[in-house]
């Protein structure tokens, strides 16, 4: 899959999924997420009002960023069925492959106060039990992590 067909696939799979919308509810409107696909796409997502949107252009003041393959997004895209949770694990497990890279360029106050956490926790009980698998079994171990991210 080449990084152009990676965005349109992204773009209709945050566009379209209910549990994609129900993930990007928890984000504050206006929040831009960088996604950066196979290194040469550059992508905001974002929520306006209700809607999760993806714009090939570069974010604007990302707080996170996401270094994606272009395999990754067709792992995301036709591995994961349309809940919340599975979507979440699927992101993690991509993240451990070595597949995405996230960065925190962003003060890390926007990350605890602009939604990131509470995206967490609307993955549940599969995203929680995937993390405590990982050492990651309370907030503090979860946002020290996050620290260790900031770029």
């Amino acid at each position: 899959m080449s990084a152009q067909e990676a965005f349109e696939t992204l773009k209709t799979f945050f566009e379209t999924r209910r549990a994609a919308k129900q993930a990007m509810s928890a984000v504050k409107e206006g929040v831009e997420i960088s996604v950066v696909i196979g290194e040469t796409v550059d992508c905001a997502l974002l929520r306006r009002g209700d809607e999760p949107v993806v714009e090939k252009r570069p974010a604007k003041q990302p707080d996170l960023v996401f270094h994606i393959k272009p395999e990754s997004v067709y792992v995301l895209n036709n591995q994961t069925k349309d809940e919340i949770g599975e979507i979440g694990v699927n992101v993690l497990k991509e993240v451990l492959a070595g597949n995405i890279r996230i960065s925190v360029p962003g003060k890390f106050l926007n990350i605890l106060s602009r939604g990131y956490l509470d995206m967490l926790r609307q993955g549940g009980a599969p995203v929680m039990a995937f993390l405590a698998r990982h050492g990651l079994t309370n907030v503090s171990k979860i946002t020290s992590t996050i620290r260790k991210m900031k770029s």
